[in-house]
Formats: structure tokens, C-alpha cells, sequence
């Protein structure tokens, strides 16, 4: 009868357990989807300050050659003006300078609806499809767009950005809005890691270079991310890609940058996110996906 009650009270207390387990093991689902969701809005924020600096280069360049195209315009009405003593010469000067404006305030108006059209992607979270994608605009916009990002929070950061870009990428089948959020994320931590090197000040005309670089192997698409900053420690390395794991100090880092983007590489786009490093030398994180994803 004794042993029949302990029983019972086992059963009782082990389904209690599961219980219990189960609550916290939702709380902690609950808990890393809001860090999550923190993390993505906070790469936002920081892209905010980059655009804001970045679309007033292309913005200045239409404004300067609507100026132009407008003085331009002006001469051609003074020319047109008196036929019989019209320069065709000169008109024709008049007009290819107009179309060269013209092609300018084009190309311009495009890479700043472009720099929108990324910033709304990264807003929005019905884009889950696979498609086919310019990944050498891709990194290099984002890169130098996380950069401005750094340095809309400090005036005084600098870094030569350093691009090798392999013009035989073409297009790559990904999902750009969860992708560009990897580049960001490993650029600012090149961006970290050279700042705090810069800041120590112990090698005397040290200049903090990143630099990105892409290549099209025969299965695999290749991206490199390397900086000459404080590097990690082999013990570190073993961790790095661990949530909530994070070389910085206390309040500068939440540690699910690395682990989100693992996930996004190694999961969604079957690939891998890799790191190589020497402490006190350098930092590079390599990205491998195939280069043909369903």
C-alpha cells in the first residue's frame, strides 16, 4: 500500500516537473523571440544614421546637376532663340551636356530609391521568398551603410573600407531583407573591434581597415569580412557563435548578433558562417551558402 501511494506521489511530482518545464521552456522561447526582435530593430536604428548619411550624397548630386541642367537649358533657349544665327555646333554641345546630366540625376535618384527600398525590406516581415539578387550591390551598399551607421553615433570613428568584389557574382537566389541584417551585424563588429584597438592607442600609426570581399566558386558563393582589430582569443572563438555569449563589456552587446546570424546562414540559406582570428591581429568571418538555393 506504501509503496503504491509513493508511487502515486512520484507520478504526481514527475508530472508537476514536465509542467513546470514546459511553462519554462515557453518563457525562454517567449524570451529569446523578444531579443530577437530587439536585436533586428536595433541593426534598424543604427542603419537609420547610415541612410541619413548616405542618401545626401546622391540627393546632392541631383540637386547640383538640376542646377546645371537648368543653366544648361537657359543658353539652348537663348541659342534657339535667333535661328538664322544658331550654332549647331554649339547646340549640339549644349544638348550632349544635358543628356550626361540628365544620366547623372538618373543614376543618382536610383542608388537613393534604392537606399529606401532597403531600409523599408529590413521594416518589413512578409518577404520570406527566395530570390534572385545583386550580391556585390548588396554588400557593398549595406557594408558602407552599417559604417555611417557607427559613425552617426561617433563623429570621430573612421575606418578605410576596403572592397574586392569578384565581377563575375552576378545574381544569387537569397533572402535579401534576413541577409543584409548578416552583413550588418558583422560589419559593426569589425567596426568594434578596430575602434577599440584604434582607442587603446598602443601601435603607433595604426590605420583600422575592414576589408569585404566576395567570390563565385563553382558550387559555393563566398563572402569575407576581415578587420585589423583586437582579434579574439582561441577560447572565445569556441563560444562566439553562442546566444547571449559576447566579448564586450556589460550594457555594448546582447550576444545574439553572431548567433542570429549563424542561424540565418547555416539554417535558412544551408550554408556556413565561419571565424577565423589571432588575438590582437585580426578577425575575419567567412560566409559560404551554394550558390544555387531553391
Amino acid at each position: 500500500m506504501d509503496n503504491s501511494n509513493q508511487v502515486e506521489d512520484l507520478q504526481q511530482v514527475n508530472a508537476t516537473l514536465t509542467q513546470d518545464l514546459e511553462k519554462v521552456n515557453f518563457a525562454m522561447e517567449e524570451v529569446q523571440q523578444r531579443f530577437q526582435q530587439q536585436s533586428k530593430l536595433a541593426a534598424i536604428g543604427q542603419l537609420t544614421a547610415g541612410i541619413l548619411h548616405e542618401i545626401r550624397n546622391p540627393l546632392n548630386f541631383v540637386n547640383n546637376f538640376s542646377r546645371l541642367s537648368i543653366s544648361l537649358l537657359d543658353e539652348l533657349k537663348e541659342i534657339t532663340a535667333t535661328p538664322e544665327t544658331m550654332d549647331l555646333e554649339e547646340l549640339n554641345e549644349l544638348l550632349d551636356m544635358v543628356e550626361t546630366n540628365i544620366n547623372r540625376i538618373l543614376e543618382n535618384g536610383s542608388r537613393a530609391e534604392r537606399i529606401v527600398q532597403s531600409m523599408l525590406a529590413q521594416t518589413r516581415t512578409d518577404e520570406t521568398a527566395f530570390a534572385p539578387t545583386d550580391l556585390n550591390q548588396l554588400v557593398d551598399e549595406f557594408s558602407k551603410l552599417a559604417y555611417q551607421g557607427v559613425r552617426g553615433q561617433d563623429k570621430t570613428f573612421n575606418v578605410k573600407l576596403t572592397f574586392q568584389l569578384d565581377p563575375a557574382m552576378g545574381e544569387v537566389n537569397i533572402r535579401s531583407n534576413e541577409f543584409t541584417r548578416v552583413i550588418i551585424n558583422l560589419v559593426n563588429n569589425a567596426c568594434y573591434a578596430v575602434n577599440v584597438k584604434k582607442l587603446a592607442n598602443k601601435i603607433e600609426g595604426y590605420v583600422p581597415e575592414i576589408t569585404i570581399s566576395t567570390k563565385r566558386e563553382e558550387d559555393n558563393i563566398e563572402i569575407r569580412i576581415k578587420d585589423n582589430g583586437t582579434g579574439i582569443s582561441e577560447e572565445s572563438q569556441k563560444k562566439i557563435f553562442s546566444p547571449f555569449f559576447t566579448t564586450k563589456p556589460v550594457g555594448e552587446g546582447t550576444g545574439l548578433g553572431l548567433a542570429l546570424s549563424l542561424t540565418t546562414i547555416n539554417e535558412l540559406h544551408k550554408g556556413e558562417l565561419s571565424v577565423e582570428s589571432e588575438k590582437d591581429l585580426y578577425t575575419e568571418f567567412i560566409v559560404r551558402i551554394p550558390s544555387k538555393l531553391e
